[in-house]
């Protein structure tokens, strides 16, 4: 590659960015929903594998549209667990 014509490309620089991947079966479909809350963005997937690559390429799309000046993360909680319970009613 001639360096000369390097100006022509944007260089990418890379960013740590940690998000939540809800997965959730769908029990009607199969494979998996996916819904990241920091982001607000929804995707899906025939495995937990896809559904993540699909969440990354989602949020690549996502971070490309908005710009990483304009990215406004909703904060995450401080603790979250999932619980079950058995009551009698």
């Amino acid at each position: 590659m001639d360096t000369t014509d390097m100006g022509k490309y944007p260089v990418k620089t890379p960013y740590h960015l940690t998000v939540t991947a809800e997965l959730t079966p769908d029990e009607e479909e199969g494979g998996y929903s996916v819904y990241c809350p920091e982001l607000d963005i929804y995707t899906q997937g025939e495995t937990v594998t896809e559904s993540i690559a699909n969440l990354r390429e989602a949020v690549e799309g996502y971070i490309e549209v908005v710009g990483l000046d304009n990215l406004h993360l909703r904060p995450k909680p401080a603790i979250r667990r999932e619980v079950e319970l058995m009551v009698y009613a």
